[in-house]
Formats: structure tokens, sequence, C-alpha cells
């Protein structure tokens, strides 16, 4: 990418205070950016900070230190009107529809309000819009005079992304937007998604816990562990080669249709538990690598110090194994193997 992009995220920490003398720091350090008309993947189990960084763009989670750029201007710290203003730019899409949309009023009156405060348009003008959206998203002219709770969970999926585009969004946070569907239903918003991306060139921030989902649709995935990035670069080429141990965690935990395959993943996943050294996990100011409590590979200094991004081939890592000047055991010559992850379960030589 070589223009400027659209959302820049720079050394985002957000902390939550958890007690009076103790305070949590849900997200590290982040770096991220994402490009007009890309889609982005933030994927990580549940608590490793990504909804977090959704909410710090949308302004609901004031962070503690770091940069939110957005078409150039920072916007972390926002308030009032000109938080309001970047409205228009900037939606969101939660992973419940049914609680994001008031079932008192009907979908006609859903859609036209943001148009017609935002657009400043005659209730006529906006009645035509919300047809032509409607459209957009597949779903039946007579729906703007039903309510929300007639609607299927995928129908009211494709009215929460309506109301998302009605004020021509260029960025739409989708936060864990498809976890709550059936595996159909999520295939046909997927697809939804991409085709109003190529339509309209809108971006998408798309948080997920599911790394399957977020291959179906993102250029570029970013990995998140404890709120610190493990791994980022091309979509395709960390879901079929992922290097950073965590990341081949995530992966071995999605089921695929394949029985030879699945004992495989299963087996990897005994072993690495089997190799896991003992050890405290790293405490909560961040010492250490936020891994090293699940890690087959964890050396000593995984516990004391913290990784840093190590740029392999098109990707980043934050692992040890990846840095030859670390001093892990394991980290030389591993970054040209065709599986770096198999290659590391063979024991040390001598």
């Amino acid at each position: 990418m070589t223009s400027d992009p659209l959302l820049d995220i720079r050394d985002l920490s957000v902390d939550y205070r958890i007690s009076r003398r103790e305070t949590l720091r849900a997200v590290r350090d982040v770096h991220l950016d994402v490009h007009a008309g890309e889609t982005v993947g933030l994927v990580g189990e549940s608590g490793s900070g990504k909804s977090t960084i959704g909410r710090a763009v949308l302004g609901l989670t004031p962070p503690s230190t770091g940069s939110i750029r957005f078409d150039g201007q920072e916007i972390a710290g926002l308030r009032g009107r000109r938080r309001a203003r970047l409205a228009r730019d900037l939606q969101v899409v939660f992973q419940d529809p049914l609680s994001s949309l008031n079932p008192s009023l009907k979908v006609g009156d859903l859609l036209q309000e943001p148009i017609r405060v935002v657009r400043r348009v005659s209730r006529s003008e906006a009645a035509g819009i919300v047809g032509d959206l409607l459209e957009r998203v597949s779903l039946p002219q007579d729906a703007a005079g039903r309510y929300p709770g007639s609607f299927s969970g995928g129908q009211r999926q494709r009215i929460a992304i309506a109301r998302a585009l009605s004020i021509d969004a260029r960025l739409i946070v989708c936060d864990e937007s498809v976890s709550a569907l059936d595996v159909s239903t999520q295939a046909s918003i997927l697809a939804l998604l991409r085709r109003l991306q190529r339509e309209l060139g809108v971006a998408y921030l798309f948080v997920s816990h599911d790394i399957a989902v977020v291959r179906n649709i993102s250029q570029r995935v970013v990995v998140l562990y404890k709120g610190a990035v493990m791994e980022r670069g091309r979509t395709a080429e960390i879901v079929d080669r992922p290097y950073h141990p965590y990341t081949r965690t995530l992966l071995d935990a999605v089921p695929i249709p394949d029985p030879r395959g699945q004992r495989e993943r299963r087996a990897r996943r005994l072993a690495a538990r089997g190799q896991r050294p003992g050890g405290p996990s790293p405490d909560l100011a961040g010492q250490g690598c936020p891994f090293a409590g699940r890690c087959a590979f964890v050396d000593e200094v995984c516990r004391t110090r913290t990784p840093a991004p190590v740029a392999v081939t098109s990707r980043e890592i934050a692992c040890h194994l990846y840095d030859p000047a670390s001093g892990h055991p394991r980290a030389a010559g591993i970054a040209g193997a065709t599986d770096p992850l198999a290659r590391l379960s063979a024991p040390i030589a001598g």
C-alpha cells in the first residue's frame, strides 16, 4: 500500500482499573492501519483486546496512550459535536443486531433517522434512499414497514449493515458481526460485505475470534493475544503458513472436513500442551511474552523479555523464535523452513 491509510493506529494502549490498586492493560502498544476499500481482520480469543480496539476507534473506550488517526485527523479523545460529525464516515455493525435496533421503530424509520439528521434531506427523499439501501442489502421493499422483531437473525444483520451504509460511511467496524449466525447465513453476510465493498469502496475493520471467517473476507490480518500483536501480514500467507505458535493454536482450533487432517491438528494441540514447561505467566505489567505461559517452545528469555516485532518475508512477528539476537536456543535457522513450527517440534540437537 503506497497511499496514506484511512485509519492509522499507533502505540495504542488501553487500561482498565480492576481494583483501587490494580490496573489491567487490555491493549498493549498496538500498531494497525486500514486503507480505503480494504478489509483488515483483527483476530484473537475472547479477552485478547480486539473489541477494545474497535471501541477505542469508535470513541466508546478512551485510550490510555497512543494515537488514532482517521483520514489524517487525530480522533482519540474527540467529544461532542466533533465526534458526532465523524459518525458520517465511521460506523459499526455489532454482534447482536436485535439489541442495536430499536424494536419499537419500523425498519424504514430506523434507516431514515440517520439519513435525515446527517444528510438533511426531506422525508420523501429519505424514503427513496431507504428503498435503495434495502435493495442493496437484498431485502424486500416491504421490509421498511415491518418491525425488527419480525426478521431472522441474518435479515436483521442486513438491516444493521444498511443503517451503517445509510450515511455513506467510509469505514465500518464489524465487531463479531457474523459470530451469532449459522454457517450458511454467515456465508451470505460475508458475500454481501464483499459485494458492497466492491460497489462502494467502503473499508472494514473486521473483528472476530474465528480465523476461518477472517480468512474469507480480509486482505490483511492482525493476530492479537492479551492485547499484544503476535503476528501481522497478508491473510492468505499467515493462514496457509503460520509462524507464531499462537497463530497455529488458533488455526488448529478450527474444525476441518478431513478426518486425517483433524487428527493431525488434535495431535499438535496435545503435543504442545505436553511440551509446555511450567512457570508463571507474564504479569499484568506486560513483562515477557504474553503467550509464554501456553507456548510449547518457551524459554527463560520469553518470560523475562518482551519480544520485539521482527520482519520475516512480508509479515511481522513478535516472537523470540524469529529473532537471532534474542538468545532463544531455537532461534537460529528456522525462517526459511516450509513449516517452521514443525521444524521446532524436534528436540534441540546436541
